[in-house]
């Protein structure tokens, strides 16, 4: 499978680990102390990644709308703004 993200799906699989290394999305270096991950695990981490990333996007969306006039607009009816942070909490779910 070909992907162009492969350093990135490792950072977050492993945060803070060094001697992680790709070139051209093929994995060159990986650390000893580590099992070396196989083209399944890799896909199944690709997926979730696109996940986390998909909902970190789409967090960000919604709360850029929770605006200082939405905000007090909550004041005299909060429909709104609740609805909104449930839509933001399903979105934090995926993290």
């Amino acid at each position: 499978m070909q992907r162009e993200n492969l350093i990135d799906i490792l950072a977050w699989k492993y945060p803070g680990v060094q001697g992680i290394s790709t070139i051209d999305d093929v994995l060159t270096e990986f650390p000893d102390h580590l099992p070396t991950p196989s083209e399944e695990d890799i896909d199944s981490w690709e997926v979730s990644y696109n996940i986390y990333n998909d909902a970190l996007v789409e967090i960000n969306r919604l709360e850029a709308q929770v605006t200082n006039r939405r905000l007090r607009e909550a004041f005299s009816d909060s429909t709104w703004l609740d609805a909104q942070e449930a839509l933001i909490a399903i979105e934090r779910a995926k993290l």
